[in-house]
């Protein structure tokens, strides 16, 4: 039922106009698509935290765990992107 709950949300946010994926930082911050794609962060960038989205700033790009990793990488991520920027 998750799944199906998830995929639901999905198509709703690029419904309404986000980019959605899995946010990667590494030798820059990009937004992972389904197919493998990488989309370069250059929007508003979001990150699913718990039930909410959570708008990340510049210094959330750069935060590492107390192992070293990045922070949020990893994590479901959306970002706002121009007509001309969407890659649907």
């Amino acid at each position: 039922m998750e799944f199906l709950v998830r995929h639901i949300q999905r198509t709703a946010d690029i419904a309404g106009g986000f980019i959605v994926g899995t946010l990667v930082i590494e030798d820059g911050v990009f937004i992972q698509l389904e197919d493998g794609q990488m989309i370069p962060a250059t929007g508003s960038v979001e990150v699913k935290n718990g039930d909410t989205w959570q708008i990340l700033t510049p210094a959330d790009f750069v935060a590492v765990t107390v192992e070293g990793w990045p922070a949020y990488a990893g994590l479901d991520a959306r970002m706002m992107m121009g007509e001309e920027e969407n890659h649907d």
